[in-house]
């Protein structure tokens, strides 16, 4: 009767250190849930996987394999406790190859009796496999009439105090789904993070043309920029015409446009994306290097993978894309990548469109500028082209000697005035900025501008009045400013009818002295008395430009003056210049 209670004590016994056991198995694997759940990173998720399984499981160490459907291989960054930081083997070698084959575990108490096991591993690192646990992870189900997908492999190693039994085989397959959601959960954070690295980067491509100057700072912009996103050692992009390259901008690659354009061309790759219009993607181990000689011996780059693809606008293709090698160890370019560079190329094409559409409207505009510029010239030198002739003919009849000097100093200041005139326009359009002031009496000015334009505009049948208030001298550049009392005066007589009076008066004005030039013409029209100096405001003059306002400004304010408007419509407008008076 006691043998048979001692017995029953020991069964107990037993059973409350499997139950307490269980009770630790379980709690190890919520505290692994709960951690699976938390990260997201893949690399960081990985370590957490390998780091509880292995305590879980009493082992030594373990491995946990992704299987890279797309290239046939099972990669595992890091072997736990290993000197290898990166381990790669295809699917169907060795025992977690196998595994990732056939889906079955595989529980091995002395692996180097086991045929499937390969010792190379052992042989870098000097460790030694006793006994091994290799199993599946599968895809979670949804669709159970399909198959599920094999997305990883865990294999574990060295049991502590023996082999691995069928239960460590249930506890580990009990993880096992929540390995699996854990991975799927970080697959899809990464590819949200891609996803939102492709937006920005559309986004940044398309923002890119309001920065560049023009294709070639534009391809540079862009090609930085892709390169820097998808994470690729170089890159490059190029525009085509004629059969030729007509812009080319490199990444990380020697290339002299001139040089190397035509060599780029004769690329069998290069010729075969401009051919075929279609996306190449080569990969070392596939002949790379026959298909791309001049890029690998040329340019000096170890090219293990390559991805090029036609740039097109309005179904012609217009130049091309070229990516050379992922920056990640061992990585190449996937179908993921193609569909981004794809998607990208058109981002690229259609900036590219706007950009030349950009570029030709601004020639036109320059060109417009241009001719606007010249009918300014033209129209400028009008008046003292006439004022010469006009003189030439009083020259001619005037025998007094000193009325002669008169008009002969008159024509070599109007001939001196169509020279700094031009002068002007060009120093203006360019943003140049000089003068050379001298002291001025302000009565002599007035009295210069009196003899040289008086005539004329009495000849034109308006009345003009001349009048200096103010004994005092200015410091200023005296054709320039000449060149100001003008150009008022020209827009003065063109807003009136015969009969209209124009005026130069000068004040005192405390320390300025206060030029006032008026017309008894129509006024300026208010919608553009806000923006009357700047360049190409005009209204309703046959032959203004609407820049010699712009030039009358700039010279008042190089003379550290200013300048203001006054104008009521059907009265007239006044032009009011202050200038500081000259001290010693």
């Amino acid at each position: 009767m006691e043998d048979v209670v001692n017995s029953a004590q020991d069964q107990i016994q037993i059973l409350e250190q499997k139950l307490r056991l269980k009770e630790v198995q379980m709690n190890s694997i919520q505290e692994i849930g709960k951690r699976l759940s938390s990260e997201l990173n893949l690399d960081r998720l990985l370590i957490i996987i390998m780091d509880e399984v292995t305590r879980l499981m009493n082992a030594e160490r373990s491995t946990f394999y992704i299987v890279d459907s797309e290239r046939g291989e099972l990669w595992s960054k890091i072997a736990q406790k290993a000197e290898i930081t990166e381990i790669r083997l295809p699917v169907g070698k060795g025992i977690a190859g196998n595994v990732a084959k056939t889906g079955a575990t595989i529980n091995i108490p002395d692996a180097y009796k086991d045929s499937r096991f390969s010792p190379e591993t052992d042989k870098k690192t000097g460790y030694r496999t006793r006994s091994i646990l290799c199993m599946p992870i599968f895809e979670p189900q949804r669709n159970q009439k399909q198959t599920p997908n094999i997305i990883g492999v865990l294999q574990i190693l060295n049991k502590k105090d023996g082999a691995f039994t069928s239960a460590d085989e249930d506890m580990l397959n009990s993880l096992a789904s929540q390995v699996a959601i854990a991975i799927i959960n970080s697959r899809l954070y990464s590819e949200i993070e891609k996803k939102a690295a492709e937006i920005q980067l559309l986004f940044d491509i398309e923002k890119e043309i309001t920065q560049a100057y023009d294709a070639h700072e534009l391809l540079g912009l862009l090609i930085n920029k892709i390169t820097d996103t998808i994470d690729v050692q170089a890159g490059l992009i190029a525009l085509t015409e004629d059969s030729r390259i007509k812009e080319v901008v490199s990444r990380n690659i020697a290339i002299n446009q001139n040089d190397d354009s035509a060599e780029i061309l004769q690329d069998e790759m290069v010729s075969d994306v401009l051919r075929s219009g279609e996306i190449q993607n080569l990969h070392q181990q596939h002949g790379v290097t026959d298909n791309i000689s001049i890029f690998q011996s040329k340019f000096g780059i170890e090219i293990n993978d390559i991805l090029a693809l036609p740039l097109r606008s309005e179904g012609q293709i217009i130049g091309f894309l070229i990516l050379i090698n992922k920056n990640k160890k061992d990585d190449f370019f996937r179908r993921e990548d193609e569909l981004l560079v794809e998607s990208i190329s058109r981002q690229i094409s259609r900036t590219i469109e706007q950009f030349q559409l950009r570029d030709q409207k601004v020639k036109a505009d320059r060109l417009a500028a241009i001719g606007n510029l010249m009918s300014n010239i033209v129209h400028d030198i009008r008046t003292p082209i006439n004022n010469i002739n006009g003189f030439v003919d009083l020259l001619k009849d005037e025998s007094d000697p000193e009325l002669k000097d008169e008009f002969s100093g008159i024509i070599r200041n109007q001939i001196s005035l169509l020279t700094n005139m031009t002068k002007d326009i060009l120093d203006f359009s360019k943003g140049k900025s000089t003068i050379l002031p001298v002291k001025v009496p302000v009565d002599q000015l007035i009295k210069n501008f009196s003899k040289t334009f008086e005539n004329e505009i009495l000849k034109k049948g308006y009345k003009f009045i001349s009048q200096c208030n103010v004994a005092t001298m200015i410091y200023v550049d005296h054709d320039k400013i000449f060149r100001v009392f003008m150009n008022i005066m020209k827009n003065s007589l063109e807003a009136m009818s015969p009969g209209g009076v124009f005026s130069i008066i000068a004040n005192d004005n405390g320390d300025m002295v206060e030029f006032l030039l008026s017309d008894s013409g129509k006024g300026i029209p208010v919608e553009i008395r806000g923006k009357l100096f700047e360049s190409f405001v005009t209204s309703g003059k046959k032959e203004g430009t609407g820049l010699g306002l712009a030039i009358v400004k700039k010279v008042i304010d190089d003379h550290g003056g200013r300048i203001e408007v006054e104008s009521e419509t059907g009265v007239g407008t006044t032009f009011k210049i202050y200038i500081n008076k000259y001290t010693n």
